[in-house]
This record gives structure tokens, sequence and C-alpha cells, in this order.
């Protein structure tokens, strides 16, 4: 009886002992944390905004007259070319358009931008074409001044037309031009911008 009593108390010594253990092994694991729900991507979200493109034709304003406290307003834009004569020479042109509320104007530097406008002995003959596929031809006997350059007068209506080609144009417009002397100049304007432009002037 005794050696019984004796097993019992060694087997619920060794059950306690044993649960004792599993609680202590228990306490030193720590608690795995809950899973953070995982962030959303904002990038995927994020709308991208283009920068509309720089307007290519700027605001300039002439030298007051005397008299006047401001100067006449005009657009500019100014681009790259090529021009070819009768004696086989190719060159390189830089052309200026400029226009305001009055006339317009064409001026070419030959060769380098820095060289002075050229000048012209005779009516110049202008062709323009714009994106879609509309033809304006003009032809001016003045120069802008006696510097040179190709002015684009009232006379002929012809300041009114091709202010109306440029305010109905949009895309690429392909220019020629061709002198007195048979000598070709051809550049292209870009018509974008040119209505947001004038209407500021």
């Amino acid at each position: 009886m005794e050696s019984l009593r004796n097993r019992s108390y060694l087997v619920l010594k060794g059950l306690t002992l044993f649960l004792l253990l599993i609680f202590i092994a228990g306490c030193n694991n720590k608690p795995v944390p809950p899973a953070k729900p995982a962030k959303a991507d904002s990038s995927k979200n994020r709308k991208i905004v283009a920068k509309p493109a720089a307007n290519p034709w700027s605001i300039n304003s002439f030298a007051p007259r005397e008299g006047d406290s401001t100067g006449r307003e005009y657009v500019r834009f100014g681009t790259e070319g090529n021009y070819s004569n009768n004696a086989g020479t190719n060159g390189y042109i830089y052309a200026e358009l400029l226009v305001d509320k009055l006339k317009a104007g064409i001026f070419l530097h030959e060769n380098q931008k820095s060289n002075p406008v050229a000048a012209f002995n005779g009516p110049v003959h202008i062709t323009m074409k714009n994106a879609e596929g509309i033809e304006l031809q003009l032809t001016s006997g003045r120069a802008w001044n006696k510097s040179g350059g190709i002015l684009i007068e009232q006379n002929n209506n012809d300041y009114s037309q091709f202010r109306v080609f440029m305010l109905q144009s949009t895309g690429i417009i392909n220019v020629d031009l061709t002198d007195a002397a048979s000598t070709s100049y051809h550049f292209k304007v870009n018509a974008d911008g040119f209505s947001a432009a004038f209407g500021k002037i």
C-alpha cells in the first residue's frame, strides 16, 4: 500500500513537472504579431500630368514711336532652313517671321544667323502650304525697311489672307520663296501656338 502511494506520488510529481516545463517554454515564445496590411502602391494611382509645351511664338514689341509710351506688339517665330540658286550654291538660312495687327514680315539670314537680313531686288513669290494641304500664294514687292526683309502688307489683301491662313492652320507649314534671281528659300513654320500668341497682342 505504501509503495502504491509512493508510485502515485511520483507520477503526480512527474506530471506536475512536465506541465510546469510546458508552461515555462510557452512563456518564452513571443506571440506572432498580426500581419500588417500591405500598403497600396500610390505610384500606380498617381496621375502623370504632362507639362504643356512652350509656345514657339514669342510676344515682343517694337520700339515706341516718339510721343508713345509703349511700342506696337508683335509675335515672332524663328526657324532654320536652306536655300539654293542657279549657280548651284546650297546654303543655310535662319528665317524669322514677325506678325502684328497691321502687317507681317519675313527676314532671311543667309549662311549664318548673325549675318544681316537679306535684301531683295524685285518681287518675291511666297508659297505656304499647311498640314491640311491648303496653299496660300503671295507676292511681295516691298522690303520691310531699308535694311531688307520681305513685307506682307494690306495691299491686294495679302496681309488679311496671310493672317486668316495662319489662324486657321495647325502643325507644320512649308514655306517656299523665290526671288527675281531665281534663288529658292525653304523653311518650315510651326503654326501651333500662333492663335494663342496673336490673340494677346
